[in-house]
């Protein structure tokens, strides 16, 4: 199944910069920027799916509308979902950090959502064998 254009492309960039920001040491803006790409990708296999999306920003909810549409959520992905979600607010609001961002923790944070992507890439080439 091809997933909408827009979509990637909005979360590619996404990934790209949260790259960038972990290498100039901006790793609040990482966190947010990784979170921002898997929500992306999860939301563009749902409108593949069904041509339309939830509107939330929890990664765990999608998760779950996936799964209510057929597809087996390997529990990993539910594990990195919910570590990646937070930072969707904690990262943009100052005074709301009950966490210190380090190179550290938006390592992780990339690599939370470059295996969500993976795994959305891999469920879309699947789905066009």
């Amino acid at each position: 199944m091809k997933l909408p254009d827009e979509w990637v492309e909005k979360a590619q960039t996404f990934l790209r910069d949260a790259h960038r920001h972990l290498e100039e040491g901006d790793y609040w803006l990482t966190c947010f920027e990784a979170q921002q790409a898997a929500e992306l990708y999860l939301k563009a296999l749902i409108v593949a799916e069904t041509g339309v999306h939830p509107f939330t920003h929890d990664l765990v909810e999608l998760l779950d509308t996936l799964n209510d549409i057929g597809y087996s959520v390997p529990e990993q992905l539910y594990t990195l979902c919910d570590a990646l979600t937070p930072h969707y607010t904690l990262a943009r609001y100052p005074g709301r950090k009950p966490v210190t961002y380090t190179k550290g923790l938006g390592e992780r944070c990339l690599k939370y959502a470059e295996e969500v992507v993976r795994w959305v890439e891999e469920k879309a080439s699947e789905a066009l064998s």
